[in-house]
C-alpha cells in the first residue's frame, strides 16, 4: 500500500505539501496519508505533573490549565486542517485515505516514531524557503530524519506552484547505490511513468563516460528504455549546471542520494544538495545511502 507520512505546522507552505501529496497519490488505488503533528510545549517538564494529581500548587494548577488549553487548541487545528483537506480532496475526486494524529514530543523523535508505526513509501516536508531552510532541511529535525530512517524523504518549497511529476531528474556522482537507489525511484513513481534524466556533472569526461555508461548496463536489466535517459554534462559550477538542464528540460523534480553521517555535513554543506535546495526551485527527493561510496 501506498502510504505519505507529511509533518504539518498548519503553515500555508504545510498546507501546500498536502496538496502535493494528494496529486502524488491520486492515481494509486487504496493510498493512505498521514497529517502528523507534533504537539511540543515548552512549559511542560521532563516529568509533568498528573491532570489528576491531588495536592497541587496554584502555580502546577495554573500551568496544568495552560497545558490541556494549548493541547486542546493544537487538536482543534488539526481539525479544522485536516477537514479543510479532506474536503479539498473529495472535491477534486481523489479517493485516498486521509488520518491525523497530534502526538506530544520533539518533531524528529515523533516522525522517527510514527515513521517505525506508519512504515510509509514517503515522508513529505515542507520548507518554507531559505530564510527558515536551515532549521528545516539542514537542521536537527530533517537531518535527523534522513539519517536515521530508510525512508525517502521529499522536501516541497513552500513557493512551489507545480502540480505534475513527468520528468525527474536523478543526480548521480556514481556511488555504489545509484542503480539501486534509480529502481527504487523508479518504483515509487511507477504510477507516474515519469521520465527519469540520469545525469553527471563532470570534470573529466572520458572518464566519467564510462562510468555512466556502466551505470546505464545495471539498469538495463530493471529499467525499461523507453523512461530513462542518461546526460553526461560538462561544467564548473554542478549546481547551476543541473538548475540550467533542470530549466531547459522542463524538470518537475530533482532526486538524490544522501551518504554515511560522516559524510552528510559534506555534501550537505558547500555542494550540490544545499544549493539545489537553497536556491533552487524544485521540489527534492532524497534517498538515505547507508553504504559507503
Amino acid at each position: 500500500m501506498f502510504r505519505i507520512l507529511i509533518p504539518v505546522d498548519f503553515s500555508e507552505g504545510s498546507y501546500k505539501t498536502c496538496l502535493y501529496a494528494l496529486r502524488l497519490a491520486a492515481a494509486v488505488p487504496e493510498a493512505r496519508l498521514l497529517l502528523l503533528h507534533s504537539s511540543q510545549d515548552y512549559l511542560a517538564d521532563a516529568d509533568p505533573i498528573p491532570a489528576n494529581a491531588a495536592g497541587l500548587t496554584p502555580s502546577e494548577q495554573i500551568t496544568e490549565r495552560v497545558l490541556h488549553r494549548n493541547e486542546l487548541e493544537a487538536q482543534q487545528r488539526l481539525d479544522v486542517f485536516y477537514q479543510d483537506l479532506l474536503h479539498t480532496a473529495r472535491t477534486a475526486g481523489y479517493t485516498c485515505q486521509i488520518e491525523r494524529s497530534i502526538i506530544q514530543g520533539m518533531p524528529e523523535e515523533v516522525i522517527l516514531d510514527q515513521i517505525e508505526r506508519f512504515r510509509p513509501s514517503l515522508v513529505l516536508m515542507s520548507t518554507k524557503g531559505e530564510s527558515s531552510l536551515g532549521r528545516m532541511v539542514f537542521g536537527t529535525v530533517s537531518t535527523k530524519v534522513v539519517q536515521e530512517t530508510d525512508v525517502p524523504v521529499l522536501t516541497v518549497p513552500g513557493h512551489y506552484a507545480g502540480n505534475s511529476i513527468n520528468k525527474v531528474l536523478y543526480a548521480t556522482n556514481f556511488g555504489t547505490t545509484d542503480a539501486a537507489d534509480i529502481d527504487q525511484l523508479r518504483k515509487l513513481l511507477q504510477h507516474l511513468d515519469p521520465m527519469i534524466y540520469c545525469v553527471h556533472i563532470s570534470d573529466d569526461p572520458e572518464e566519467d563516460r564510462e562510468k555512466l555508461l556502466a551505470l546505464q548496463l545495471k539498469l538495463q536489466s530493471t529499467a525499461s528504455e523507453n523512461n530513462i535517459r542518461y546526460a553526461l554534462l560538462e561544467g564548473s559550477d554542478v549546481s547551476e549546471a543541473l538548475q540550467d538542464f533542470a530549466r531547459s528540460e522542463g524538470i518537475d523534480l530533482l532526486a538524490l542520494t544522501t551518504r554515511e553521517r560522516s559524510t552528510l555535513d559534506s555534501l550537505f554543506s558547500p555542494s550540490l544538495a544545499k544549493k539545489m535546495v537553497l536556491h533552487g526551485q524544485l521540489p527534492v527527493l532524497v534517498f538515505h545511502s547507508r553504504l559507503p561510496v
